[in-house]
């Protein structure tokens, strides 16, 4: 089609930094692409959201302010259409589709990944962020022999000096914390983390979610997912006796998998538990202090926080020639920011049965 349509594919066309190289994703709310970064001469991701009046969200400003606090800031930027984020690219993939082909982990290897977590978590909170959507999705390989582990995508995030108190009730159902389910006002973003964090462990192990049994399948989707709720809210869960798995391990989640945040273990009581003090890296229990010292003798961010809103601002409004101009366009379903949004938990299809 001619016009201003026929950039929706590559809406990078003569884009002064970056070109398009391929897809990678399509979601409900936009798009992303690999691109080559003339700057740098790196290859980043970016993720497209269609401009207009729906981007209105305080989401996609915090995913973008939030992550000028750590050691990868995203770079925002406008084109006709789109709302552009340029992002560092993984290529491993993620952690769902890592536990999915393999129908579950053996326990030295979820424990390799779940250090990992730890660090990474400790690290954004320690900056002051929390992710709010800790899950398998939202966690990306680099690398393919003994991957490393990077959290990705901070649309929910909120900054605990910046923002205000957590209290919406965001995320996915099966990694969902009680005190959510609950609708629990002023609730701890940090612990909501911690719950999140041992949902991922038991699916890394066992290839199912802890709250869901095979019989939820025969009830309507609204039935299975208000079951799932409630037993969440009991933290209802039991281990699976066909996949074994280690006392010590055992041990860690139950004490994580806890309805009250306050008894919960803190990041920093995990990172003391015996099973993940078990081949720990050497050095690795030092890695966010070294981290915390480079990022003070960094340089600025690209952008700081009014850049970024004054661009998120204009992203807002359709210049009179887009292609979106009459309404078309493929987020026909992104919403300004919800008191509640829970997001669809995605499918393993690998659970061994009971």
């Amino acid at each position: 089609m001619a016009g201003p349509h026929r950039n929706l594919a590559d809406p990078l066309a003569g884009h002064h930094r970056y070109s398009k190289i391929r897809n990678l994703n399509k979601g409900s709310y936009g798009f992303v692409q690999l691109a080559y970064d003339k700057v740098t001469g790196m290859e980043v991701a970016i993720k497209f959201l269609q401009r207009g009046e729906r981007l209105a969200s305080v989401y996609v400003e915090r995913e973008i302010v939030n992550h000028s606090s750590l050691l990868h800031p995203h770079i925002a930027f406008l084109t006709r259409e789109y709302l552009a984020i340029a992002m560092e690219y993984v290529n491993g993939g993620d952690m769902f589709q890592y536990v999915k082909a393999r129908k579950g982990l053996q326990e030295v290897e979820a424990r390799w990944f779940f250090q990992q977590l730890m660090i990474a978590l400790d690290y954004l909170h320690r900056v002051g962020v929390v992710s709010r959507d800790i899950k398998l999705e939202n966690t990306l390989l680099d690398g393919n022999r003994r991957p490393l582990v990077k959290i990705c995508d901070f649309g929910y995030s909120k900054h605990t000096e910046k923002d205000s108190v957590p209290k919406s009730r965001v995320g996915t159902p099966g990694y969902t914390a009680p005190e959510i389910v609950t609708n629990r006002r002023n609730y701890d973003g940090k612990m909501v983390d911690v719950w999140s964090a041992g949902v991922m462990l038991y699916v890394m192990l066992f290839c199912r979610y802890p709250f869901e049994r095979p019989e939820d399948d025969r009830q309507p989707p609204q039935k299975k997912y208000q079951t799932v709720l409630q037993r969440v809210i009991k933290a209802d869960f039991a281990f699976p006796t066909d996949i074994p798995v280690s006392a010590e391990c055992k041990d860690l989640m139950s004490k994580i998998l806890v309805v009250d945040p306050e008894k919960r273990l803190t990041v920093q009581q995990i990172q003391q538990h015996p099973w993940y003090l078990k081949d720990l890296p050497a050095g690795l229990d030092r890695f966010n202090d070294e981290c915390l010292a480079k990022q003070r003798n960094m340089p600025e961010v690209a952008q700081n926080v009014e850049e970024v809103r004054k661009i998120v601002r204009e992203a807002m409004t359709l210049p009179p020639n887009s292609a979106f101009a009459n309404g078309n366009g493929l987020m026909d379903g992104f919403n300004d920011e919800p008191e509640e949004e829970m997001e669809e938990e995605a499918s393993l299809e690998c659970e061994p049965s009971f």
